[in-house]
């Protein structure tokens, strides 16, 4: 197969959807191996609760539970916000690929580079993917937060709920809209089918990307009101 996909390169070369050079023998779909290891990690200091990004490397240093304006400010339903790596360069186009092309092949190679990199510091119950309305799901065909969730499940072996939580209503695309509006939009948005499922229970929450939090905050706060012991949400990227 290798072999033939040389021929192929040759007569009909693919060319990186980001940096448009030949893919040659990248294993991934539309991406060179060069772009894709190029995707940033978040490193250093980021805040206990949201996961923002510390500007200053030595924050924690002194007060490792320190957290920031933000959180102190209006503390938010979930325990800990955890992303993998910033949402920029070669790592925001392979998301637009995936969720917006739509690119479901490449749901695999993300799932995968998000569970490679995360650290999980308590014992995890169940990994939960943020839900898509139905038509919002029959319009895209797969849920992008669902098949990172199921790789994160695989990977780690945890086990995996698919559609206990669910969408109750459509809404507007959040990046369509400001912090606040973005609020309103899923205020009530979700609800879970067997609540009791999660009492008790630490839940990672997956989604692609965090960008206010606000969609993590609401699926939160309805696992948190059916008595889930501790709520992660977990994110491909980070948007800082």
């Amino acid at each position: 197969m290798r072999f033939f996909r040389r021929i192929l390169d040759v007569i009909l070369p693919t060319s990186c959807s980001f940096c448009n050079d030949p893919v040659g023998d990248s294993n991934i779909p539309f991406f060179c191996s060069a772009c894709w290891a190029d995707f940033t990690l978040i490193h250093g200091p980021v805040c206990p609760c949201c996961g923002r990004p510390f500007d200053s490397p030595e924050t924690l240093t002194h007060s490792p539970e320190h957290v920031c304006h933000e959180c102190r400010r209006e503390p938010p339903q979930f325990d800990q916000a955890l992303s993998v790596g910033y949402f920029e360069g070669s790592l925001r186009e392979a998301v637009h690929q995936f969720k917006y092309r739509p690119c479901r092949t490449l749901g695999s190679p993300l799932g995968e580079w998000m569970a490679a990199n995360v650290r999980l510091v308590m014992d995890i119950d169940l990994v939960m993917p943020v839900p898509l309305h139905v038509s919002r799901l029959k319009e895209r065909g797969f849920n992008q937060a669902l098949l990172l969730a199921h790789r994160m499940s695989e990977a780690h072996h945890i086990p995996f709920s698919c559609d206990n939580l669910c969408r109750t209503r459509p809404t507007r695309p959040q990046v369509e809209l400001s912090g606040v509006e973005r609020i309103r939009n899923v205020a009530g948005a979700f609800a879970l089918r067997q609540p009791e499922v999660v009492a008790d229970r630490n839940v990672v929450l997956i989604d692609d990307v965090f960008t206010t939090g606000a969609t993590m905050n609401e699926c939160a706060s309805v696992l948190k009101q059916a008595g889930a012991a501790h709520v992660t949400a977990f994110t491909l990227a980070r948007a800082v």
